[in-house]
């Protein structure tokens, strides 16, 4: 079985062409699978939408690297699937990236488009996402092509809901926000967990700096310690951190289209 492994904040307006398209894929492929979602307390039709596609949903406050290993241990496949609610399948790619990690049995397999899929073994052996916010992938995809057989696809299988939101990088973070000053505390914020994610050195800080990025250099200063881990342990201590749930999370779907 396949476990589609999903967070979700306010996605109505994606979620439902963006399962459309996988789904389709996941039943040329003639493969089982469940859809199981992490929703970050959405305000619109998020959770109808993913109740109309049989999705188990769990809704919480939660980032969105909490939510993806929230998500990930209460599913029950043999691969764990991720996968954005506003990626749009293309279809054919797709279904070849799928059915070549599969085939092969690799443990990891990473495409171009950030999508990737791990089996369930790999997933135990990374120890998860990290609590961040933003830049949570890093940490997991560092372990899982250390410790898994690993394939790196190099071909964008899902593009991001085009023109949707019109805009990419930061202020593609906009739709999250009631105003500037949320908007800019959401930046800071994020670029403080991207290099969290990363576990930096300091000549690599010197060139965050050197690159005169003001929000990534507003990051640095509001930086604690990445992963809590001590900075000298580079990547060895990285790739032995795991992130860990919080009490209760462990439960299986028992909220499931409830909101808060």
């Amino acid at each position: 079985m396949i476990s589609v492994i999903m967070t979700t904040y306010n996605a109505g307006r994606t979620i439902r062409k963006a399962l459309e398209g996988l789904t389709s894929v996941l039943n040329e492929l003639r493969a089982d699978y469940e859809i199981v979602v992490t929703d970050n307390e959405s305000s619109d039709n998020t959770v109808e939408i993913l109740n109309e596609f049989g999705a188990r949903v769990k809704v919480m406050k939660c980032t969105r690297g909490l939510g993806r290993h929230v998500a990930a241990s209460m599913s029950r496949g043999d691969y764990l699937l991720f996968y954005d609610a506003d990626a749009y399948a293309n279809r054919e790619l797709l279904y070849n990236f799928l059915s070549t990690a599969i085939k092969k049995g690799v443990g990891f397999s990473l495409a171009h488009s950030g999508v990737y899929i791990a089996s369930r073994r790999c997933y135990s052996l990374t120890g998860g996402f990290p609590d961040l916010n933003f830049g949570e992938d890093y940490p997991f995809w560092a372990r899982a092509f250390t410790f898994c057989k690993s394939l790196y696809y190099p071909v964008r299988v899902a593009c991001n809901a085009p023109r949707l939101y019109a805009v990419r990088g930061y202020r593609g973070e906009r739709r999250y926000t009631k105003g500037l000053l949320h908007f800019i505390f959401r930046q800071l914020k994020n670029e403080v967990h991207r290099l969290r994610g990363w576990a930096l050195f300091p000549s690599e800080v010197a060139q965050v700096v050197r690159g005169g990025d003001p929000l990534m250099i507003g990051g640095l200063f509001l930086l604690g310690p990445p992963l809590e881990l001590d900075r000298g342990q580079g990547l060895q201590g990285l790739l032995e951190c795991g992130a860990r749930l919080p009490a209760g999370a462990e439960e299986h779907g028992q909220n499931r289209g409830r909101k808060p």
